[in-house]
């Protein structure tokens, strides 16, 4: 019966969010306007912006582009008055009050800008609100021309801008691209996470927004085209908003004594960039970003197999902190700060620093169901396991950005990381076939660890001759150091019923690890277009990994024959060129490279015999743009992997004596070869845009497992090198804006193939795992008052073994989500969001279903709007839970954890704005006409 319930109530929702998604713009009859736009000697002018502006405050209603022929058409205009907008870089704007529908037609005829007469750089523009300018593939958003809430942060403005699409996750795809990198001012921000700086940054801080195809440092200096873009969100701040202190403070308590609390403050000149970040929450919402968390929770192994990508941030008060259908594991309190400072001179010299801190403290209590196949069968593994984990993390990112002159330029970089982990765990083991317990284990873990680490970068540029030669330098460093010290009890009982094998122990391992890389290269123009550039890479690895281990009780005296010691030395050198050829449209270079390395390992002070190496790793690239919005690309590329030093590490390790691991000393490295194609469609009229990324991997002397499965089900586990390892992936996104309902849809496929090869008790298991991943969504156009979403996702893997052919696998995961966002007035905002993951796994009969419902109204007040007051409640529904499948090698697990329940929380966030006096005259040079 209350299943029955949820279903009507979800089905109630879904129902819900279709109809104002598709009936919000349906409300009364719709017209459209054409025209021409040109410049003074009758030239059409391609890309220009024609916009219908709400005339009370100017924000964007309606827009157009013009195409090559000079031509615009607005369709789909609401009745009413408006104030009609065309502009261009380089001509004054053009303004002209119309009224909709027009009595003399919906054609308002030819448009002739007028060219500005003087160089208006440097003068302060009052009065403008462009909504959006575009030149080649750059568009610049004034933001003062889309509404946003008073305490919205940059994200929510990002959502609203034409050509910006930003996931529940805070990814950002703009014009079709992934975008991976946002400055502000020109600089960076905390470091590398965009969503950094969109979900702490406020809304009514940003003037304009740049989304442009940053080229490489070294192109931007010395004018070659290396083909090199990524796309880049530049926000640029407003005039007042770099004259004072501006931030927010903010703190919430709830039901079951659920709190939170965090403040950020602002400090920005125009050569000065000073932030603070501070936060502590009891409710799963971690800082910063997401590699903070996956650190915490011992690197990317932690999230395998969840579903959809996922990061994490501190976020806005408003914000979730995970994507839909993937909740955070365990009940955890977490803090995080920051500090950011930058100073520069001009946009080529800059120095900046952060400092980041991130603690947490989590309880975690997880049931995991692992199906192993063998050649005669298979069995089950079951582990209960009740955990805390403390974790506290402190980072400094540094660099300098020093253009010594035209013809010298110097870049350097660096980090440090200091981290403390403390785990304390009760795992409790059971190995089955069919009903019958083979065996078990009951462990009790408790661990220490510490590391510190570090890098540091340089880069010298020397220009010899403008676009002719250029002679470079670089170097790159990095160290870590690591202890982590185990004390383990184990239980092991092989045959039910008789008495337990007793076994307390401690481990110890010292991890040190350092590289060194140098690079010398020249480049030459040796022709129209074409460069030669002769490069010489060298470098080395050092690992060492001393390893104390024995029985805790006798004094901890060490075992010398599982107390190792284990070196690895690998050095390398990389000589090769490439040979570049640049035209308008496109960048061709051909990489001749190739590896020559040494390989040293010893084992207690014995050398094995050293390893000579020697590869050919060539690169390719061709990258071409028919015009705006019109790319493709194709790039190969071919590498060289050592194994690790745990890898090769000899001696067993048995802390788990059911799980027995050894390295193999005998390892080679692994030769990767990996082919990507790159295609992309973003047409600026109408907002479309397609994406298709086809990527291939084949991997020779594939580092794989190599498992013996003995008769108590003890898996005895090494490493060895297996003839191949093939993967291929297929993406393809399409976005389209459906004007005549007033929508945006979106639709995702990804498509993923792996074929590999582990060896199961000496017999080889050759397997094929596919992944289709599916998602369709959509959201309206217009965000003024209502913000609506919805979409469904859908997963399908199948796997299939050499060694059980009957036993291959085949899961289904089924997700859909919606928003609903409202905002009334300026003083009040609603939001209500809603996810159902199920998890279906069509080889066991079995499903599960988890629905997610979050609610919140916000009411602001005092001058300005200054106080935000909020009520929110997460999970209403209580039936909140963590789910993960993973399918590979020989095995099918599923992993459920426990994860934030149902809270009803009160918030108060109070905005700071302190400005400075201004002085002088603000100068209105564009006076409408």
């Amino acid at each position: 019966m209350i299943r029955d319930r949820i279903g009507m109530s979800r089905k109630s929702f879904f129902l819900l969010v279709l109809f104002i998604l598709f009936v919000l713009q349906a409300n009364g009859q719709s017209w459209s306007m054409t025209g021409r736009l040109y410049d003074d000697q009758v030239n059409p002018l391609v890309s220009g912006t024609v916009v219908l502006l709400n005339p009370v405050d100017s924000t964007m209603e309606f827009f157009g582009i013009t195409n090559a022929q000079g031509q615009f058409e607005i369709r789909n205009i609401k009745e009413g008055s408006y104030l009609l907008q065309a502009s261009f870089m380089g001509f004054h704007t053009f303004y002209n009050p119309v009224r909709i529908p027009r009595a003399e037609g919906s054609d308002v005829g030819d448009i002739v800008m007028q060219p500005l007469p003087v160089d208006l750089e440097g003068a302060e523009v009052v009065g403008e609100a462009v909504p959006l300018q575009i030149h080649g593939d750059t568009v610049v958003y004034n933001a003062a021309a889309f509404k946003t809430r008073p305490d919205a942060m940059t994200e929510e403005l990002l959502k609203k801008l034409p050509g910006v699409e930003v996931d529940r996750a805070g990814n950002i795809k703009a014009l079709g691209e992934d975008v991976n990198i946002v400055y502000v001012d020109g600089k960076e921000f905390f470091g590398s996470d965009p969503t950094v700086a969109t979900r702490n940054i406020p809304a009514d801080a940003i003037d304009k927004v740049k989304v442009y195809d940053k080229k490489s440092d070294e192109s931007e200096f010395t004018g070659i085209d290396d083909g090199t873009r990524n796309k880049t969100i530049n926000l640029e701040l407003k005039e007042d908003k770099k004259k004072g202190v501006f931030g927010d403070v903010l703190a919430g308590y709830g039901t079951g004594q659920h709190y939170k609390a965090s403040g950020k403050v602002y400090r920005f000149t125009d050569k000065i960039q000073m932030a603070g970040l501070g936060m502590i929450n009891n409710v799963n919402e971690y800082g910063f970003s997401f590699n903070d968390y996956l650190d915490f929770n011992g690197g990317i192994a932690a999230m395998k197999g969840g579903g959809g990508s996922a990061k994490i941030s501190m976020g806005g008060d408003n914000a979730f902190p995970i994507n839909f259908g993937q909740p955070v594991d365990g009940l955890a309190t977490t803090g995080a700060g920051g500090l950011n400072f930058s100073y520069s001179t001009d946009k080529h010299n800059r120095t900046y620093i952060s400092y980041l801190i991130n603690g947490s403290d989590k309880d975690l209590e997880q049931l995991t169901r692992t199906e192993r196949y063998t050649e005669e069968g298979s069995f089950t593994t079951s582990d209960q396991t009740v955990q805390n984990t403390g974790n506290m993390a402190h980072r400094i990112n540094f660099g300098l950005r020093r253009r010594i002159d035209s013809t010298h330029n110097l870049i350097f970089s660096g980090n440090m990381g200091l981290m403390y982990n403390d785990l304390a765990r009760l795992q409790e083991t059971g190995n089955m076939i069919g009903e019958e317990l083979v065996s078990s284990l009951l462990s009790d873990r408790v661990e220490q660890s510490d590391r510190i680490s570090g890098n540091l970068s340089g880069t010298y540029y020397r220009m010899i001759g403008k676009n002719k030669s250029v002679l470079k330098f670089s170097a790159d460093g990095n160290f870590s150091k690591s202890l982590d010290q185990i004390r383990i009890d184990n239980q092991t009982n092989y045959i039910p019923g008789n008495e337990p094998d007793l076994f307390n122990q401690y481990q110890d391992n010292r991890t040190d690890q350092s590289s060194l890389s140098l690079v010398a290269a020249y480049t030459q123009k040796i022709g129209k277009g074409l460069y030669l550039d002769p490069v010489v890479r060298l470098g080395g690895t050092l690992e060492q990994l001393d390893r104390v281990q024995g029985p805790l009780d006798n004094g901890m005296v060490p075992v010398d024959s599982v107390s190792p010691a284990f070196n690895k030395d690998y050095r390398w050198i990389r000589p090769g060129f490439n040979f570049r050829w640049n035209t308008k449209k496109s960048q061709l270079s051909v990489g001749i490279m190739a590896e020559f390395g040494t390989l040293e390992n010893s084992l207690n002070q014995v050398p094995y015999p050293e390893s000579a190496l020697r590869y050919f790793t060539p690169t390719f690239s061709w990258d071409y743009s028919a015009a705006a919005g019109r790319k493709f690309n194709i790039y190969y590329s071919s590498s060289v992997n050592t194994p690790t030093v745990s890898q090769l590490l000899p001696v067993v390790n048995y802390l788990n004596p059911l799980n027995i691991y050894y390295g193999n000393p005998s390892l080679a490295p692994e030769y990767k070869h990996n082919l990507m194609v790159h295609w992309l469609i973003f047409d600026q009229f109408s907002f479309t845009s397609f994406m298709m990324a086809l990527s291939g991997g084949y991997t020779s002397d594939k580092i794989n497992w190599s498992t013996t499965v003995t008769d108590d089900l003890v898996q005895i586990s090494t490493l060895t090198n297996v003839d191949w390892d093939y993967q291929s992936r297929l993406n393809l996104d399409f976005s389209t804006p459906i004007r005549k309902l007033g929508i945006k849809v979106n639709l995702d496929v990804e498509e993923s193939w792996n074929r590999g090869m582990n060896l199961v008790n000496d017999v080889n298991n050759i397997y094929n795992t596919l992944n289709h991943r599916y998602s369709l969504s959509a959201d309206n156009r217009k965000k003024k008052k209502w913000d609506v979403e919805s979409g469904l996702g859908m997963t399908l893997t199948n796997t299939w073994y050499d060694i059980q052919e009957s036993l291959n696998n085949r899961y289904f995961d089924l997700s859909w989500f919606g928003d609903i966002r409202y905002t009334p007035s300026e003083k009040w905002h609603f939001e209500v969001t809603a996810d159902v993951t199920s998890y279906s796994d069509l080889g066991v009969d079995e499903s599960i279903q988890v629905p997610l419902l979050r609610a919140e109204a916000s009411y602001f007040f005092l001058a300005h709007h200054r106080g935000v007051l909020t009520l929110s409640g997460f999970d209403l529904l209580d039936r909140n839970q963590n789910v993960q499948r993973i399918s590979e090698l020989n095995y099918l697990r599923e992993t459920r954890s426990n994860t934030m329940g149902r809270y009803v929380m009160l918030t108060f966030k109070y905005r700071l704005n302190k400005m400075a006096r201004e002085g002088g005259i603000k100068v209105d040079m564009h006076k409408r006409r």
